[in-house]
């Protein structure tokens, strides 16, 4: 390699650093995120738990909740993690909590299973269920946000990119 190649590899470095790191913060923030579950709890605080379930584990009983979790948006100057979608509405409620109560529209029961014990009094029709309200309060299982453990993982990563093209 000569001079005038040294050269223009040192201009090309600091963009080959800045155009793979956006990749690297977003691929970082996603597993740190997906981990979460498995630990059940973030920056080193658990999770509060919940009742005994018959399948699945704690805020993971099909997996749809941490499936949803992706890269938004990637570009140079920022990287957007987000969670949710049309199956997962719940997803801001479980990682803040929630308390208040919730509107519940009129709807049928279904004449399957337990449904069919319970005395439906509420309607016209046996098994219509009026509108009414239901006080619910979801306890903060934060599994996105700010962590200074992805942020050193972050960090390492840049790092170890940074020497690989150097």
């Amino acid at each position: 390699m000569d001079i005038d190649e040294f050269k223009n590899y040192l201009k090309a470095l600091p963009e080959k650093i800045l155009s793979t790191a956006p990749a690297i913060v977003s691929e970082t923030a996603v597993e740190y995120y997906k981990e979460r579950f498995a630990v059940k709890g973030f920056d080193g605080s658990p999770w509060i738990p919940g009742r005994p379930k018959k399948s699945g584990s704690l805020l993971v009983q099909s997996g749809n909740l941490m499936n949803s979790i992706r890269p938004a948006y990637v570009g140079p100057d920022k990287v957007v993690i987000s969670a949710g979608n049309a199956q997962v509405p719940y997803a801001q409620v479980h990682n803040e909590g929630f308390e208040g109560d919730v509107a519940i529209q009129s709807y049928v029961r279904s004449t399957k299973g337990k449904a069919n014990k319970k005395k439906v009094d509420a309607g016209d029709a046996p098994g219509t269920v009026k509108a009414h309200t239901r006080h619910m309060n979801i306890p903060k299982r934060q599994f996105m946000g700010y962590s200074r453990d992805m942020a050193d993982r972050i960090k390492k990563r840049l790092d170890e990119a940074i020497d690989g093209i150097l």
